[in-house]
């Protein structure tokens, strides 16, 4: 008797060794390719890794809509980096929680080759946006609408999967304007480039991309605020604001995304209609 509850007693040790071993799964928002976005998240990843002493994996989709599909079932990512409207329906149908975001909000731009591109009368203009539901893309349609360029009169919009595949196709003239956040402006467009596009807006700071954690994977709300706290103030989180050119970290709570229901909205129709 004694030996079956030491075999037992070895093997829920074991199990739950093991269990502390599985990986912290976290899920990026595709704003750019999936190399970039490897490379400039991995400050992060090392940090939680020694944090939390298991291994931790980074992961992302092919799109904006996959990827906000993934976070809305609540089943996918232990942690979530979205950007603000995505991050709303992560809280609303996800059930996770908002924790952390950058202190530098996002400008949307619109960048095109020709300074006077919005003065021409040859219809309907080409733009490429990352996806549908990409916060900068419905940003940037919102203003265009307002100018008068509306859908498929004197705009036509296709999308792609990253913000440098949105560049190399406005290089190669395949399309007369682009849409991007000011981070991905600022990290991804080469002095050769910047001297042959206009910025043909600018929109003024919206909120920046969000942390979002649930209580997941033997991991609580309340430890992955301490995790991403001790990020904020560490070497790694200094290192990743260098790379990412978001400036700082701040905390911020579910209520400081009450003012998004119109773009919400959008993009719910956009997602599930």
């Amino acid at each position: 008797m004694k030996i079956k509850l030491l075999f037992l007693s070895i093997l829920f040790a074991t199990n739950c060794l093991s269990a502390e071993k599985n990986p912290i799964t976290i899920g990026i928002a595709p704003h750019s390719s999936t190399r970039v976005i490897l490379e400039s998240h991995q400050d992060l990843r090392l940090f939680l890794e020694k944090f939390f002493h298991r291994p931790v994996e980074i992961l992302t989709a092919k799109n904006f809509s996959e990827f906000t599909k993934r976070s809305d079932k609540g089943t996918f990512y232990d942690l979530i980096l979205t950007s603000p409207n995505l991050a709303v329906l992560a809280q609303r149908l996800g059930g996770y929680t908002p924790i952390m975001t950058y202190k530098k909000g996002l400008s949307t731009i619109i960048l095109s080759k020709d300074k006077n591109i919005l003065k021409k009368d040859k219809f309907p203009l080409h733009v490429v946006g990352l996806d549908p539901v990409s916060f900068p893309t419905l940003d940037a349609q919102e203003w265009l609408s307002k100018q008068g360029f509306k859908e498929k009169e004197k705009v036509e919009y296709t999308y792609t999967s990253a913000t440098d595949s949105a560049i190399s196709i406005l290089m190669n003239n395949h399309a007369d304007m682009i849409i991007m956040s000011l981070p991905n402006y600022l990290k991804l467009i080469n002095k050769k480039n910047k001297a042959l596009v206009h910025v043909i807006y600018q929109s003024e700071p919206k909120p920046s991309r969000i942390y979002l954690a649930k209580d997941k994977n033997k991991i609580t709300l309340k430890q992955w605020q301490k995790a991403l706290d001790a990020f904020s103030k560490s070497v790694e989180g200094k290192h990743h604001l260098e790379i990412t050119k978001l400036e700082g970290f701040k905390k911020i709570s579910p209520k400081d995304l009450d003012n998004l229901d119109e773009i919400v909205d959008k993009t719910m129709k956009r997602l599930y209609n």
